[in-house]
């Protein structure tokens, strides 16, 4: 499923990313690689709430490297490059990137390539999901905000999960 998933992401982002302006977007891309190491080196002090299971290709090293430096900064990429400027086709574009990545990681949980722990389900995966996409965009944008409210956000996560 990850090499699956992988390959897509790719070919995706060849067919969808604006490539002659991608240095604009670094930052971003970046930014949500970090968010994802900034999860794993957390929860591996702790607990995970969500775990990327091996498969026949990649090693769980290989899975977490795969998703967070090529899948999520791709797809944090091709969300940035097609963002559209009307209010009403942002809100429904948004929308359409929550409802592709939750059915995603349904899949991927019926599947097994994800499991959730520790009080983790789909609802909250929908809701990490309406925030995330907002603060790729808000990160573009105004990066210093989006890094003020990622703390926030990352502590509400640690203190309803009881990391604290």
């Amino acid at each position: 499923m990850h090499l699956t998933l992988l390959i897509i992401v790719i070919i995706f982002s060849l067919i969808k990313g604006d490539w002659r302006n991608w240095r604009e977007y670094y930052p971003t891309m970046l930014y949500t690689s970090l968010s994802t190491f900034v999860y794993e080196f957390i929860s591996h002090s702790h607990y995970h709430l969500w775990e990327l299971q091996e498969d026949s290709h990649f090693n769980l090293m290989n899975v977490h490297f795969t998703h967070d430096l090529i899948i999520n900064t791709l797809i944090a990429f091709v969300f940035l490059s097609n963002y559209p400027n009307n209010l009403k086709k942002q809100i429904i574009y948004t929308v359409k990137w929550i409802l592709i990545f939750s059915v995603l990681e349904w899949i991927g949980v019926g599947l097994g390539t994800i499991t959730h722990h520790n009080g983790w389900h789909m609802g909250w995966s929908i809701l990490f999901t309406s925030v995330m996409f907002p603060m790729i965009r808000l990160h573009f944008v105004n990066p210093l905000l989006a890094l003020i409210l990622s703390v926030f956000c990352t502590l509400f996560y640690l203190f309803v999960f009881d990391y604290l």
